[in-house]
């Protein structure tokens, strides 16, 4: 989002509230729409000589029933965020972008037709003024209550966590392939990413028990026998090593596009159900089609209320029936009875599973 209004001509200024390089949750898998954002930017050398795993297949291994495998019909990566996130930085501040790291916006206070971003860095404040303010903070920030934004504080009871391991610890899984495995309240996808690691990434809805992650990877084997098989003793070894990465609550509902005249991109606009494997790419696409539009209006003088509703209609436009595949599509999958009458149907016609793959991709075009 800062490369490209920048780019059209802004001044930009990022603040990004940790150091780089870190991770954070995510499950690693850029689609077809994140390589050709990465074109458009012209920084495909750059994203290449990090060492992305291609991915072309996808494997359903679920709980009870056999395996189903399909092509995904592109070439998709594996790569890890801490990664992916520095490179895009790295262009940010190569094409002119100011960045305020590490720098915590703790408050956003409308000014006039502006606004005034308190923020704090190295335990000093600091305060922004500009003209047009964007979300981009993710799944959840401090600033969702101090805006007052409806969902803020639900009780989802929604969880996401991620591991990285050695990909030579795990059993059965190609380099090419992104699998997903489903138990009980839950489901994990693990694919190899650069470095020579793997990403174990579950989604788990609670009931009432509080297990912690590591136990829940070890519920999920004793659930699912091809889980079991592909992390074996070496996988659940690394994992009980390897650092946790997670974020509790998700919620997944709709939010506004557009708080108190923030313009809300990624994560921060809304979450799909991370099944789809496509946050990565609607948060490049919504950054892409809200650069796009201030490109546009740029010599013409950007008039807010103009921006803020073609922004949203654009939006829904590209997003809105890929949130509702991904949504019903993750409601089977947290279901036992829906889950199990899905995978028989799976067994008669695999190809279903390509057709439910493309349910959840989107268009690549901005207009």
């Amino acid at each position: 989002m800062s490369l490209q209004l920048a780019r059209a001509g802004y001044f930009v200024c990022l603040v990004e509230r940790r150091a780089f390089p870190r991770e954070t949750l995510c499950g690693e898998f850029l689609s077809h729409e994140v390589v050709g954002i990465i074109h458009d930017l012209g920084i495909d050398r750059e994203f290449l000589s990090l060492g992305p795993s291609p991915i072309t297949r996808f494997t359903l291994c679920p709980d009870r029933g056999p395996m189903v495998s399909e092509p995904l019909g592109f070439t998709a990566y594996g790569l890890k965020r801490g990664a992916f996130d520095q490179l895009l930085l790295n262009a940010a501040i190569k094409n002119g972008v100011h960045v305020l790291q590490p720098a915590d916006a703790e408050e956003i206070v409308r000014s006039g037709e502006g606004f005034e971003i308190h923020c704090r860095t190295n335990d000093t404040p600091l305060t922004l003024h500009s003209r047009w303010c964007i979300g981009a903070y993710g799944k959840t920030s401090p600033l969702d209550r101090r805006l007052r934004r409806p969902f803020a504080g639900a009780r989802t009871r929604f969880n996401g966590i991620k591991f990285h391991v050695p990909s030579t610890a795990l059993t059965g899984i190609s380099a090419d392939e992104i699998w997903i495995f489903t138990g009980p309240g839950m489901y994990c996808g693990v694919n190899h990413v650069d470095g020579g690691l793997a990403t174990i990434c579950f989604l788990e809805r609670r009931a009432g028990d509080n297990l912690p992650p590591r136990a829940r990877l070890r519920e999920l084997m004793a659930a699912n026998r091809h889980f079991a098989y592909v992390m074996g003793r070496s996988a659940i070894a690394a994992v009980g090593d390897a650092p946790v990465y997670g974020t509790g609550n998700i919620f997944f509902g709709t939010r506004n596009l557009v708080e108190k005249g923030i313009f809300m991109i990624g994560d921060a606009g809304r979450v799909i159900s991370p099944l789809a494997g496509d946050g990565i790419g609607m948060a490049l696409q919504s950054a892409q089609l809200l650069g796009t539009l201030f490109g546009e209006r740029r010599r013409a003088g950007p008039d807010a209320r103009v921006l803020e509703s073609e922004y949203c209609r654009r939006w829904e436009r590209m997003f809105n029936s890929r949130l509702r595949a991904a949504a019903a599509l993750q409601r089977i999958m947290l279901s036992t009875p829906l889950r199990r009458l899905g995978i028989a149907f799976l067994s008669i016609s695999p190809s279903l599973l390509r057709a439910a793959i493309g349910m959840t991709r989107g268009r690549t075009d901005h207009h």
